[in-house]
């Protein structure tokens, strides 16, 4: 959302207003996962070297839950924790949204 509809604050404020959910900012936030599109197919050792580094900040936000609007990058960070053998989560914004309403988060 932020790259192609420069959308940014609006699912922050949304996430803000989850009960006992801190929001962690990932550092270079902005620089790709390697998703974009069919980028991890077309050039997929370039893409995998963006995960990679993706991975590596998301490691140090030391989050247990990773958010995310865009399809995309839901997949490829889905990947990208499964090769690591991590246990976090990782959830589109409304995955979310919709736990919170129920109750489920944790």
């Amino acid at each position: 959302m932020g790259h192609a509809q420069r959308i940014r604050s609006a699912p922050r404020k949304l996430l803000a207003a989850v009960p006992g959910l801190e929001l962690i900012e990932l550092k270079e936030s902005e620089i790709c996962c390697g998703s974009a599109g069919i980028y991890n197919v077309v050039h997929n050792d370039l893409a995998e070297k963006l995960l990679q580094s993706k991975m590596r900040r998301i490691e140090e936000t030391k989050a247990e839950l990773i958010l995310t609007a865009n399809p995309g990058c839901l997949l490829q960070l889905r990947a990208g924790v499964s090769r690591a053998g991590g246990t976090r989560r990782v959830l589109h914004v409304v995955e979310l949204l919709d736990e919170a309403y129920r109750g489920a988060t944790s």
